[in-house]
């Protein structure tokens, strides 16, 4: 990234100003009929997200006013179990591989992508990516559209901030990959002046600061967008760049007070992530469980209420009393006495209660269930959930059935979330490592790449639990093959001429997630095997001599001058000689 200055500081850019909030405009209208959708689901699952305000800050007033928290509970789970699930910080959830898998088994280049490997998820760890990745999956899963952004960061590469619902808006290219993304929201007068200097805010923030008022808050607009061919003199970037950053106060005097933006930075890489669930071709917003769980959250809102009411008249219920009593001191405590001569001057509930709860309870278990359901409860808590006991194989049957159900969330989630953040990641590490490469005394972040991998591709192979349990769906099918194989082999040896054994265990190994260093190469396989031959063979020569040797010893002790055959063979020999 690169700060680039305004080209003319003397004079306002008029026609790029007003195609900037002219673009900003048109995406907040596409977003419109989302909004009212995205209050009712944040209402219902995630109280504490949202701005559809500018203003919206710093409040905290109470948001939460579910009677019922089972919809909060289903999306902490479901969060949870995708964080852990997906990118868990406790171990391994991807590996890098090069394009040709005999490539693999090469040691430097294994040796290499190890390295690489290391120090990605050293970064990964030392940054504040794995506070930011479970609001990316809260906020996917309940609204669908989850966005944040990836900056440089000098302490630790890169460092992430999150956006929710309602501050930004998105847009996709032809290819239905998100490439735009815009936001409104303000800023304080030390933070802007902090942010992006003195000279570049408008004359009316430079006022405020003059005067001390530094916790005003004032709007800022922020555009990311391709660098298209309709450039302005303003816009102008290095040709590396293939996105355009521009940050500008909107309003009178929103260029600064030298008719400039606050800043204009470019990117060779889409600084956004922004993963959706499940979005419609053509579609710019995803779906969610959370759209699906809707209905049911709102009707379980009224099962609890009314169920309150119903406990509340059986215990309390609605009396008559006669008008005698108007003015009595009259107790309905618990315990208390009330003493009257007359017989009648009682108290009687109106009416006979029988809320019949046990109903009333069964029927919002269902709606819970239900809620539940939409949000993969079932599937992460699978185990601990069994209303009986069962096997191993059982266990196994059920979750392989509802992992199949999370294939789509999966593939959408390494799409649109992992692969550029494993991308952008990678080519800030080599773009840290290049000036090292040419030149020794440079810092280099990564050591030089081998030969064998210099304008290849590298390729991003996912490992995590929920990636592996995807996988051994296959892997349990290989796994019965072999079995099956093993137990025809007891009758019919040959068969086992069909197995590729190395094959098997490189695919399990591959499948399980087996870290690649426990893994022996073909090339030292190849080595061991070659000695191991060579050592039995010199072991077979070994044995044949001592047989030759034990053999001549034996020979030279038989008498060949008596009338025996080997005398006769012996004899023969010296006449043919």
């Amino acid at each position: 990234m690169a700060d680039i200055p305004a080209t003319n500081p003397t004079s306002r850019p008029t026609t790029s100003y007003n195609y900037v909030t002219r673009r900003l405009a048109e995406m907040m209208t596409e977003r419109a009929s989302w909004d009212k959708h995205w209050r009712d689901l944040i209402d219902n699952f995630s109280p504490r997200r949202g701005k559809f305000m500018t203003t919206d800050r710093n409040k905290g007033a109470k948001r939460n006013t579910l009677t019922n928290n089972t919809p909060l509970f289903a999306r902490r789970v479901l969060v949870s179990g995708l964080m852990t699930g997906i990118t868990s910080p406790a171990r391994p959830w991807f590996r890098l591989s090069p394009p040709d898998p005999d490539m693999d088994e090469f040691g430097p280049v294994r040796e290499w992508l190890d390295t690489v490997e290391r120090l990605m998820y050293k970064v990964f760890t030392s940054s504040n990516l794995y506070k930011a990745l479970p609001l990316i999956y809260e906020e996917a899963g309940v609204i669908g559209t989850s966005a944040m952004i990836m900056e440089d960061d000098f302490d630790n590469v890169v460092r992430f901030t999150n956006f929710t619902a309602g501050e930004y808006v998105i847009d996709i290219d032809g290819k239905l990959k998100v490439d735009t993304f815009g936001r409104e929201y303000e800023m304080t007068v030390h933070q802007l002046i902090s942010e992006f200097g003195y000279d570049n805010v408008s004359k009316t923030v430079q006022n405020l600061f003059d005067a001390g008022t530094y916790g005003s808050w004032i709007k800022v607009t922020h555009l990311i967008e391709p660098v298209t061919n309709m450039e302005f003199d303003d816009f102008k970037l290095d040709a590396k760049f293939k996105w355009r950053s521009i940050y500008y106060e909107p309003g009178r005097d929103g260029l600064g007070s030298q008719g400039k933006y606050l800043r204009i930075k470019g990117y060779e890489d889409f600084p956004i992530l922004a993963p959706r669930w499940d979005a419609k071709a053509g579609d710019i917003y995803g779906f969610s469980p959370g759209m699906d769980a809707l209905g049911d959250s709102r009707a379980l809102q009224v099962q609890e209420r009314e169920k309150g009411k119903a406990i509340a008249k059986m215990v309390a219920p609605p009396t008559t009393a006669p008008s005698a009593l108007k003015n009595s001191n009259v107790s309905l405590l618990p315990g208390a006495n009330n003493f009257s001569d007359d017989p009648n001057n009682v108290f009687r509930p109106i009416y006979q209660v029988n809320p019949r709860v046990n109903e009333l309870s069964a029927d919002i278990q269902l709606t819970e269930d239900r809620i539940n359901r939409a949000f993969y409860v079932d599937l992460f808590l699978l185990i601990s959930r069994q209303d009986d006991v069962r096997t191993a194989t059982e266990i196994n049957a059920r979750q392989e059935e509802k992992l199949l159900q999370l294939g789509p969330v999966l593939e959408g989630m390494h799409d649109e979330l992992l692969d550029p953040l494993i991308d952008n990641t990678f080519a800030r590490l080599v773009r840290l490592s290049e000036a090292g490469w040419r030149d020794p005394d440079q810092i280099q972040m990564l050591p030089p790449p081998p030969d064998e991998l210099m304008g290849s591709e590298i390729k991003v192979d996912y490992i995590s639990v929920l990636a592996q349990a995807q996988k051994l769906v296959s892997t349990g099918a290989m796994e019965r093959w072999v079995g099956f194989t093993g137990q025809v082999a007891s009758m019919l040896p040959h068969v086992l001429d069909k197995i590729n054994g190395d094959e098997v265990i490189e695919r399990m190994a591959d499948d399980l997630g087996v870290p690649n260093n426990l893994v022996v190469s073909d090339e030292e396989v190849q080595q061991k095997r070659e000695a191991q031959a060579k050592a039995q063979a010199a072991a077979t020569d070994a044995q044949n001599m001592r047989g030759i040797i034990d053999g001549a010893k034996e020979l030279s002790g038989v008498d060949t001058t008596a009338g025996n055959v080997l005398g006769d063979l012996v004899g023969g020999l010296n006449q043919g000689a």
